[in-house]
C-alpha cells in the first residue's frame, strides 16, 4: 500500500508532523469503513439514567465542592482554539453578496435564503445593543466613517468590512474567546474575561488561586496569551485572587488525512498531502498533558453577565461536590478491593455502588464467576477516569445528548451520543435518537486522577472507533475529512460517568452573534439602548 500511495516526500511530510505512516493508513481504513455507528438502547430520562439531585442534598455536596476547592484539587479547562468564523457566517455571507451601492430597496436580492435576510435584519436593527457597537463606532470614526449615519442610510456593507475585515475590527480572523460579549456601565468584556471571572467563583483555593488553562489555536497563540495575561491581571486585582493561566496549542500530531469522494488521499495543488484539525476530539492530548486533578469543562461561549451568575456557578458547584463525593466513595471501594481481605459482602456492596450509583451492571455471567474474578472485574471498573455531566431540558438545541448505548459485548453504558453517530437509515435508531429528552449543553466535571493520586493515560479510555467522517471542501474541490472520537463523545466512552439535571439558565451559547441578544448576555447595569440611540 505504501510503495502505491505514498512517496518519500509525502513520508518526510508525516514525519515533520510527527505523524506515523502506519497512523495514516489506519486512518484510511476508516474512511474505506465508513463511520462507526452507536448501538442506542434508548435515551436517558429522569431516574433512568438522568439523576435529579434532591435540594436537601445540596449542601452536603456544596461542602464537598468547598473541601476540595480550598484544597486546589480545581482548575478550568476551556477549548478557546474555535475561530469566530462560524458566529458571523450568516454577516459574512451577507457581505459577499451585497452590492456595492446597497440600500434598502436592493437589500432583498442580496440573500440567498430567507433565513439569511431575518437574521440580517435582526443583526443590524440591533446593532446598538451589541458590546462591540462603540469599538466599531471608534474604528470607523478613526477612519472617518460615521456608523450611525451608515445605518440610516442602509450603507450596510461598510460597516461589515469595519467589523469583520483587516481594515477594522477584523472580528472575522480573531478567535471566539476574544470577541466582545457582554456590555457593563464602564467597560465591556470578551468570553474569555467572563470565564477568568467565573473561574473566581469555581475554583478559587484557600490561597485565593484560580488555574485556568485554554487551549488555543497557532494562529492565535499569540493574541489569545497577551489577552489572557492582561485581563487576569486587571480582574485579578479587581476579584482579590491571582490567576494561573496556562495555555496549549492543538498539536500537528493530532492532525488527520483528509481524502477524496474515492477514499484516495487528497492532495493540495503542489502535490503534498492535506492534512486537517480533526476536531474537538483532538483535544484530549490536551486534557492527558495538563494532569489535573478535578477539572471543570465547557465551551468558551458558554457565559453569562453578572447578575445572572450565581446560579449557574451555583450548580456548577453541586456537580463538582456530586464529583468529590462519589469519587471518595470510588476510592474507599477501590482500597478495600486491593486489600486482599475482602469478604461476600464487600463485594456485593462494592457491586451495588457500581450499579447504582455509576449505572454499570456486573455481566450476564457473573454467577460463574469466582470471588477473585468479581473483584478483578470489579477493580477495573472502579478504576477509571469519572466524570459528572450537566444535562438541561431538550429544547430543540442542535447537538448530543445523554443515551443508553448497547456495547458489542451486550451491555449497556451511559454516553453522550451526537447525530452523526446514530445510523440514520434505521427507523428504529432514529425514533430512539428522537426521543432524546435532554440535550449536553457541555458542563462537565472530571476526576482524572487514580485512588493513588496518579494521572490517569486518558488514551485507554478512548473508543478509537468512534470517529466522525465530513464533508468538506478546500480551494472548491470536495474532500471528506476524519474527525478524531469527539472529546466528551468517544474520547470518554469509558469513563465511569454519571448524567445529572440542571437548569436551562445554566446553558447560554453563542453560535451565531444574534444569540448575544438573549436575555442571558444583558446586564441591567449597562446604558438603555434608546438612551445610547438619542446620545449619538
Amino acid at each position: 500500500m505504501s510503495s502505491e500511495l505514498f512517496t518519500e516526500k509525502d513520508r518526510d511530510q508525516m514525519e515533520r508532523l510527527g505523524i506515523s505512516q502506519a497512523k495514516v493508513e489506519t486512518q484510511l481504513d476508516m474512511f474505506r469503513r465508513g463511520p462507526h455507528r452507536l448501538r442506542l438502547h434508548r435515551p436517558c430520562t429522569l431516574e433512568d439514567g438522568i439523576v435529579v439531585v434532591d435540594a436537601t442534598d445540596e449542601e452536603r455536596l456544596l461542602t464537598m465542592w468547598a473541601t476540595g476547592a480550598a484544597e486546589g484539587r480545581l482548575r478550568e479547562f476551556l477549548p478557546a482554539s474555535g475561530a469566530a468564523t462560524r458566529m458571523f457566517a450568516f454577516v459574512e455571507r451577507t457581505r459577499k453578496q451585497m452590492k456595492t451601492t446597497n440600500d434598502e430597496t436592493n437589500l432583498h436580492a442580496s440573500f440567498e435564503t430567507s433565513s439569511d435576510l431575518q437574521s440580517f435584519n435582526q443583526f443590524v436593527g440591533s446593532l446598538r445593543d451589541f458590546a462591540f457597537a462603540e469599538p466599531l463606532q471608534d474604528v470607523m470614526a478613526k477612519a472617518g466613517v460615521s456608523l450611525q449615519h451608515r445605518l440610516d442610510s442602509g450603507k450596510y456593507k461598510e460597516i461589515l468590512d469595519f467589523l469583520l475585515g483587516p481594515q477594522g475590527l477584523n472580528y472575522l480572523a480573531l478567535p471566539k474567546a476574544l470577541i466582545p460579549f457582554h456590555r457593563y456601565s464602564d467597560h465591556i468584556r470578551t468570553a474569555l474575561e467572563e470565564h477568568l471571572v467565573e473561574a473566581s467563583h469555581t475554583v478559587r483555593d484557600s490561597a485565593r488561586r484560580c488555574r485556568v488553562h485554554f487551549t488555543v489555536a497557532p494562529d492565535s497563540e499569540e493574541i489569545i496569551v497577551h489577552h489572557g495575561r492582561k485581563a487576569a491581571a486587571k480582574y485579578g486585582e479587581k476579584l482579590g485572587v491571582q490567576y494561573e493561566l496556562s495555555f496549549s496549542l492543538q498539536k500537528p500530531a493530532s492532525n488527520t488525512l483528509a481524502v477524496d469522494q474515492e477514499n484516495r488521499p487528497f492532495r493540495l495543488p503542489d502535490g503534498s498531502l492535506l492534512f486537517r484539525p480533526a476536531g474537538h476530539g483532538a483535544l484530549l492530548d490536551n486534557l492527558n498533558q495538563v494532569q489535573g486533578d478535578i477539572v471543570f469543562i465547557k465551551n468558551i461561549d458558554n457565559v453569562v453577565t453578572d447578575d445572572l451568575r450565581d446560579p449557574v456557578v451555583y450548580h456548577q458547584k453541586v456537580l463538582a461536590g456530586m464529583l468529590l463525593d462519589l469519587q471518595q466513595e470510588v476510592f474507599r471501594y477501590l482500597r478495600l478491593l486491593q486489600s486482599g481481605s475482602t469478604t461476600a459482602t464487600d463485594v456485593q456492596a462494592v457491586a451495588e455502588f457500581v450499579a447504582h450509583r455509576l449505572s454499570v451492571s456486573l455481566p450476564d455471567d457473573s454467577s460463574q464467576l469466582g470471588q477473585e474474578e468479581r473483584v478483578s472485574w470489579l477493580y477495573r471498573i472502579l478504576n477509571r477516569p469519572l466524570r459528572v455531566c450537566g444535562m438541561v431540558k431538550n429544547r430543540g438545541e442542535p447537538g448530543g445528548g445523554p443515551f443508553w448505548v448497547q456495547e458489542a459485548s451486550g451491555r449497556v453504558s451511559l454516553q453522550i451520543v451526537e447525530g452523526a453517530q446514530v445510523d440514520r437509515t434505521s427507523p428504529e435508531q432514529v425514533e430512539i435518537f428522537s426521543a432524546s429528552t435532554h440535550f449536553n449543553p457541555v458542563l462537565l466535571v472530571c476526576g482524572l486522577r487514580d485512588f493513588q493520586g496518579q494521572p490517569f493515560d486518558l488514551h485507554d479510555f478512548v473508543d478509537s472507533q468512534a470517529v466522525f467522517i465530513a464533508q468538506k471542501t478546500e480551494d472548491g474541490r470536495e474532500l471528506k475529512a476524519l474527525e478524531l472520537p469527539g472529546l466528551w463523545n468517544g474520547g470518554m466512552a469509558y469513563w465511569n460517568t454519571v448524567f445529572v439535571q440542571v437548569p436551562e439558565e445554566t446553558f447560554n451559547p453563542v453560535k451565531t452573534i444574534n444569540d448575544l441578544l438573549r436575555p442571558g448576555h444583558h446586564s441591567p447595569g449597562e446604558v438603555d439602548p434608546a438612551t445610547r440611540r438619542r446620545n449619538k
